[in-house]
């Protein structure tokens, strides 16, 4: 059945072609696009992005990823610069014999490129157009073990009026103590309120001895040109005599053919932590995100290590939004 399809490495000169193709998946996003993965330096990972056609030479499906030594071995992961990927189909070709004779014939080009093992994180059905059981049975069907990362968002269909009834009596508490301070939110739009969230965001990634996955600079180059469509900042503050302080701030993401949005480097100045700066950020972007239109807002997942840690703190938290469950799903197998 492998045969049926011919696996093509991705070259430069296919950014159009893959861009082009990826609006029509069923399971693809912008942070699979060219022109999002293309902010990263070459040096930065060894892309093996893939390009699969049918034998009448139609493109049928993509598969965003490196090369990585893991342990010793060489392995196929789904590529780093995004939060996910995996196999990337379009919607005529969502069928299930299809989708085992890609994953064979993904399997078989990997295998002779000396590629010992395939680690994929494929799109979460929250962000999909189509729901992703199929592909998650393909997957298992073809040998793949599977592990699970908890996450949680809000759905504002089933979401009660006023906003602060979905919430706990602490986090209305907080809410209500926020606006007596004078908390207010906005969208952050300069030069200069971005780096007043950066510092904060890297203050906060300090006790845990990391930096945040991106610099400063491509953080500008999402909100000024490469993702204005599709990204935004926004900051809480508190009035003070000369100048406005950030306590909190956040970088949204737009998923904009299903209307889901996702809150990605949620951060606070520690110094405002007894005022619950981080609690007014929530609500002022659950607020801010209906307002716009959004079906659904993602916080993230709450899990680290494939799943096997659960940050508890983390979880109750965003539970007492009144935030829904939904898993994101990976999958590991090694090559003969």
């Amino acid at each position: 059945m492998d045969s049926d399809y011919e696996i093509v490495r991705y070259q430069d000169e296919f950014a159009s072609i893959w861009d082009k193709f990826l609006e029509q998946t069923v399971n693809g996003t912008f942070l699979q696009s060219r022109r999002f993965l293309s902010y990263h330096p070459k040096d930065r990972f060894e892309d093996c992005s893939l390009l699969i056609y049918d034998c009448k030479k139609n493109l049928v499906g993509l598969c965003p990823g490196a090369v990585q030594i893991e342990s010793g071995q060489k392995v196929f992961v789904s590529h780093p610069g995004s939060t996910f990927g995996g196999l990337l189909v379009s919607a005529k070709n969502y069928r299930a014999l299809k989708l085992i004779g890609m994953v064979e014939a993904l399997e078989t080009w990997l295998t002779a490129e000396n590629v010992q093992a395939v680690d994929m994180r494929i799109t979460p059905s929250l962000f999909s157009k189509e729901a992703d059981d199929l592909l998650e049975y393909v997957l298992y069907y073809r040998g793949y073990q599977e592990s699970n990362e908890l996450s949680t968002y809000i759905d504002y269909s089933n979401y009660k009026v006023p906003i602060e009834s979905n919430f706990s009596q602490g986090k209305r508490t907080e809410v209500h103590k926020g606006k007596k301070l004078g908390f207010y939110g906005k969208k952050l739009q300069s030069l200069e309120e971005l780096k007043a969230f950066y510092e904060v965001l890297c203050g906060n990634l300090q006790k845990y001895q990391v930096k945040p996955v991106h610099k400063l600079e491509e953080l500008q180059d999402f909100m000024q040109s490469r993702l204005r469509e599709e990204c935004e900042f926004f900051g809480i503050f508190l009035p003070q005599e000369t100048e406005d302080s950030l306590v909190a701030g956040g970088m949204v993401f737009y998923f904009l053919p299903t209307k889901v949005a996702h809150t990605q480097y949620l951060a606070s100045v520690t110094d405002y932590s007894q005022y619950s700066p981080m609690t007014f950020l929530y609500d002022y972007l659950i607020r801010t995100m209906q307002e716009k239109g959004f079906r659904k807002l993602s916080f993230g997942i709450s899990t680290e290590d494939r799943g096997r840690y659960l940050n508890m703190g983390l979880i109750r938290s965003k539970e007492s939004f009144g935030s829904k469950h939904c898993a994101n799903r990976k999958f590991w197998k090694e090559l003969n």
